[in-house]
Order: C-alpha cells, then sequence, then structure tokens
C-alpha cells in the first residue's frame, strides 16, 4: 500500500481504490460503494409513504360519506313507503268506520224518524276499538280505531248567506231574487255572541256569492282580494269548509278558532235554507236565531237534552212569539249531515279522517266529503 500527499490508493483483493477531496470510492470483494451524499439527489421512500396515507384518508372519507348518504336515503324510502301504505291502510279502515256510522244512522232513522237528539245511540262516546290482522284475527292488535259522530245542522250553515230568495214588492208583488237578509242577520248576531265584529258577515256572504258587486258596506269582492299579497279572488261559490273563512283579508285563525264549534258549510237547496236542529244546537246558536232566546244557557241545555229533544219545536215556537213565522223554515228537529271524526292509529303513527255524512229520506247514508287532517 503507497501513500503520498495526494492521493491514498489501496488494493483490496486486488481492486485499487483512490480518494480525493470530491469522493471516496471503495470496492469490495469487486462492488461498488457510494458514498451516502450520492443519495440525497433523489427523493426517499419516507416521503412517498405520507402522500400515500394521504391519499388512503381521503378514500376511506368518501366512502364513509357515501355509505352513510346511502343509508340515509335507504331508511327515508323505508319510511316513506311505510307512510304511503300507512296512509292506504288507514283510509280503508276509515272507510271501514263510514259503514259503521251509516248503520247506526239508519237505525237511530228507523227508530226516531222525526227526531234527531243526543241521546241516541249515534252521539254516543265510543271506545277504541283494537285493529288486529286479516291472517291472525286473534293476534296482537296492530293498531286502534275510533269514530265519533256529530250532528252538522245543529251549527250555522255558512251557505245560507248566499241563498237568493223572491224579493217582495209593494202590496206583496214578487220581484227579482235578492240575498236572504235573515241568514246575514243571524251570522251577524252569531259574530256578536262570540266575540267577533259584525263586518265579517258582509264579507263571508260576498266570498259566496256569484257576482262582483260587494253587496253590503262590509262587503270585498275582487276589488279587495287581488291587492293582497300574494293576490287572489273571491270563491264565488258556495263553500266546502268553514276553513274558508281564513281567507276573508284579517280574519286570521285565532278569531276561526273562536268561530268554528258554531258554523259549517253544507249544501243548500232550492228548497229554502238549511235548518237547524234545535235538539242538537248549542246555546249559542239558539240565541243567534232571534235576539230573545238568551234564556237557553249551555247549563239548561245540558239538563234538559238528558231525556230527549230540548227545547221541543212547540215551547221554541212559542217563545219566537211574533219571528216564528219567519223562521218557520230555518229550524227542526231532524238532521240529515253528520261528520265522523275517525281517528286511527297504526303503530307509531296517527291518522284522523273526517267524513261528512248525508242520510237521506230513505235512511240511506251517503259520503259526500272526505279530508285528512283538517275537517
Amino acid at each position: 500500500m503507497i501513500f503520498d500527499s495526494h492521493a491514498l490508493r489501496a488494493t483490496v483483493n486486488g481492486v485499487a481504490a483512490t480518494p480525493n477531496s470530491h469522493a471516496l470510492r471503495a470496492t469490495v470483494n469487486g462492488v461498488a460503494a457510494t458514498p451516502p451524499d450520492r443519495f440525497n439527489k433523489f427523493p426517499g421512500p419516507r416521503g412517498q409513504s405520507g402522500v400515500a396515507l394521504i391519499i388512503a384518508l381521503i378514500l376511506v372519507a368518501l366512502a364513509t360519506i357515501l355509505a352513510t348518504k346511502l343509508t340515509f336515503d335507504g331508511f327515508l324510502e323505508r319510511r316513506r313507503t311505510i307512510g304511503v301504505l300507512a296512509a292506504e291502510q288507514a283510509l280503508h279502515f276509515g272507510m271501514g268506520a263510514e259503514a259503521l256510522a251509516a248503520d247506526v244512522l239508519m237505525q237511530d232513522m228507523q227508530n226516531s224518524p222525526t227526531l234527531t237528539t243526543l241521546i241516541g245511540p249515534w252521539a254516543q262516546p265510543t271506545q277504541p276499538l283494537p285493529i288486529t290482522p286479516e291472517d291472525n284475527p286473534e293476534g296482537e292488535p296492530i293498531g286502534t280505531l275510533q269514530g265519533q259522530l256529530e250532528d252538522m245542522q245543529g251549527r250555522f250553515n255558512l251557505n245560507n248567506l248566499g241563498l237568493l230568495i223572491p224579493g217582495t214588492g209593494p202590496q206583496g208583488t214578487a220581484t227579482a231574487f235578492i240575498q236572504d237578509p235573515e241568514a246575514l242577520a243571524q251570522f251577524q248576531r252569531l259574530l256578536m255572541i262570540v266575540g267577533l265584529e259584525q263586518k265579517w258577515a258582509g264579507m263571508a256572504r260576498d266570498w259566496i256569492d256569484a257576482d262582483d258587486i260587494p253587496g253590503s258596506p262590509d262587503g270585498a269582492e275582487d276589488q279587495v282580494y287581488t291587492s293582497q299579497t300574494p293576490p287572489y279572488h273571491t270563491g264565488n261559490w258556495p263553500m266546502m269548509s268553514p276553513t274558508e273563512l281564513m281567507n276573508l283579508p284579517g280574519f286570521g285563525a285565532d278569531r276561526y278558532r273562536k268561530i268554528a264549534p258554531y258554523v259549517t258549510a253544507l249544501p243548500t237547496s232550492a228548497r229554502g235554507p238549511t235548518p237547524i236542529n234545535i235538539c242538537t244546537a248549542p246555546a249559542q246558536v239558539l240565541e243567534s236565531m232571534a235576539p230573545n232566546l238568551g234564556e237557553y244557557t249551555p247549563e239548561v241545555l245540558a239538563n234538559g237534552r238528558k231525556s230527549g229533544c230540548f227545547p221541543d219545536q212547540t215551547s221554541f215556537t212559542n217563545i219566537l212569539g211574533k219571528s216564528a213565522g219567519n223562521l218557520r223554515l230555518r229550524y227542526g228537529t231532524a238532521s240529515q249531515y253528520f261528520r265522523l271524526t275517525t281517528r286511527v292509529t297504526l303503530g307509531t303513527t296517527e291518522f284522523t279522517l273526517y267524513s261528512l255524512l248525508k242520510r237521506g229520506d230513505g235512511g240511506k247514508v251517503t259520503p259526500l266529503l272526505r279530508s285528512f287532517g283538517t275537517p
């Protein structure tokens, strides 16, 4: 081995290695070794593993988001399907309740064709009936069904406001048809009794009548309704539901809740207004028929109706006195229109079906209107 001041050369197993100021190369058994500083020119495996870890985390996050979305969408779809099927089932159960109610109303008419009173079987409270599977009638109930009938002719029919009657000219001669003033006056009294303003009676009549001319200073036609936000037109048609009162500008839900127990929306006929059943009407409705009927308080009516019709037609006519002649077609003791409220519970889901039923002269009961949730 030879040493000098410029280079060191070593020979191992016959292979020479020359060091200098820039590099040291050694050859061992014929294999060259490169100094470590040469590797710093290329990226190492440690940097590549960090990038791969980030990519893997992103892929896992995307897969988690996708799986969560698919699971949630599937849950919503199942709930939607269950809801649709439950609504269909509830409708059919409600129609079954209508059949039961029709049978009760037919029996009531057979027992008492001229009187519809609150002691009849149709007016008695009912208990929830269990709903069992069709293939296992003795099995565990899957829900309950409960129904309750109400006499709609114990209320003021809002569609009476649009009724036209023959006018009377000089010496009793017939004139053109006019809007019924007695219906308007009765609704005005009813509004006052429940604490509301009389002006709503004129607006309600204009909502129903077919013309576009306000019938009174309190009336309102398209000119008022088209100025609302958003604009809309008057109904100009009989009401389908008393909730249409809330279409009157400014009437609102609070006023509706006060008047709702005493009004209804029933069909009218050319024979005259829909008569009020004095056997079932609440005190407020009876009081609205004439100014001198304040003696029929709720307590008096509740006690008197425990045994049948109260007030009876004779005593009511006597109390009306001179007003009885004008009101003879506006009250009676029998009813044709009833509302059935059916509540169906299936699992944790509850449905309420309102059915307007008409009992004909022969006792046949026909559903006229059905609505879910809102009477």
